[in-house]
């Protein structure tokens, strides 16, 4: 049996937007002050289509699903969103024992981070939800919809007006247990792994339409055992954007480098500028972290950095880009006094964090006062979901 490792604790839900930033980070708590994580989100975006750090479990993508077509079937006559949270929440019961379980340490209390909500985007990216009049439907429209279905609608002439149906495609069918109170299990049935395998056959990323992702790739190849997503297999299975998953990983050795530079000038501050006693914890660090990884950042194109991360209608932000052009140069200089990129890091910040900015020369002093340099997580590098995607490509491949 499966014990528990982890489970999901209470966000609000207007951090939901804020949830990426907080939890991308390789260490618990890493906050996003520069704006790495753009990187990181579009390279992640590109190659894994649909995922997000929120996911765990692959089955979840049948789960929300099927809970919805029992809605549907069953009918209420009360909210709609109250009988999904009921269900919701008896599914986290029978789950709570296995890893992964969202909203087990909360049972029987909700959570503000439901499956149904953190899988929204990947049923749609995955085409499990299907679009109605061009556009994906919102979990709201979806609502709305079971909603008016229990509702004895009529026309002008008293005749039953058709009810529209769920915009799923069609699912495996729902395990026998399914009814049932007692455990379940995360284990994908044959039929459901080879449903997964068909939709995720054809996978694009968003970036580039005509082009496999990883993400199909990986789910239609043997099991790859990879640290991380640039490791030799990967790359080799990537074909194409092997080189794309290089430069990925230059930028997150650049990231690293970054994150550090950033935790090094805070230390320095508040220690020379506002004469508060603090450990050498993140300057010493820096020195380890450029050890790691200055090499590899020094080798990022980035022209091709820029390429890369471009979408529609956004690039990387210009005071991002300046941080990276600078940090590089400093890199090749010889990466000594960390001091010389306060100015562009300062801009950097404040562009993002405006008055909260530690490294402000108008407000930093009293931002560096809350600041415990002892708590603040030591840099690492942008990891791209993969932590994630590898547990649900595990999913899949146990059910092979």
């Amino acid at each position: 049996m499966e014990m528990s490792s982890y489970g999901w604790t209470y966000l609000s839900r207007d951090a939901l937007r804020r949830a990426e930033n907080q939890l991308s980070g390789a260490g618990e708590g890493v906050r996003d002050e520069i704006g790495f994580l753009i990187v990181h989100q579009r390279y992640a975006d590109h190659f894994f289509p649909g995922t997000s750090v929120l996911h765990t479990r692959l089955r979840y993508v049948l789960f929300v699903p099927w809970i919805y077509q029992t809605l549907y079937e069953e009918g209420s006559s009360g909210r709609v969103q109250d009988s999904l949270e009921k269900a919701e929440i008896r599914l986290a019961g029978r789950l709570k024992h296995l890893r992964g379980a969202i909203g087990g340490f909360n049972f029987p209390r909700p959570t503000s981070q439901p499956a149904s909500l953190s899988y929204w985007a990947a049923l749609g990216a995955w085409g499990i939800l299907r679009e109605t009049d061009g556009r994906l439907p919102s979990r709201a429209q979806i609502h709305a919809l079971l909603q008016s279905r229990h509702r004895k609608a009529k026309d002008d002439d008293g005749q039953a007006l058709l009810r529209a149906e769920l915009p799923f495609t069609t699912l495996p069918p729902r395990p026998d247990d399914w009814s049932s109170a007692g455990p379940t299990q995360f284990r994908l049935l044959s039929r459901e792994a080879e449903f997964l395998q068909w939709q995720f056959a054809d996978l694009c990323p968003n970036d580039a339409p005509g082009q496999k992702s990883l993400f199909a790739k990986l789910s239609a190849a043997p099991r790859t055992q990879a640290d991380a997503c640039w490791s030799p297999g990967i790359v080799e299975i990537a074909g194409d954007d092997g080189a794309r998953l290089r430069r990925a990983r230059h930028a997150a050795s650049l990231a690293a480098v970054g994150r550090a530079v950033y935790a090094a000038l805070v230390e320095t501050l508040k220690e020379e500028v506002d004469r508060q006693t603090v450990s050498r914890k993140h300057r010493d660090n820096l020195a380890k972290v450029l050890e790691d990884h200055a090499s590899m950042a020094g080798r990022l194109e980035l022209g091709k950095l820029i390429e890369d991360t471009r979408t529609i209608t956004a690039t990387i932000p210009p005071v991002l880009y300046a941080v990276l052009e600078t940090t590089l140069a400093w890199i090749a200089d010889g990466a000594n006094d960390p001091m010389v990129l306060r100015d562009v890091y300062e801009r950097g910040e404040c562009d993002r964090k405006q008055h909260r900015a530690r490294l402000s020369r108008v407000f930093g002093a009293s931002r560096r006062m809350e600041w415990d340099n002892d708590l603040h997580p030591g840099a690492e590098p942008l990891h791209y979901r993969w932590r994630q995607v590898s547990g649900l490509l595990d999913d899949l491949w146990d059910a092979a």
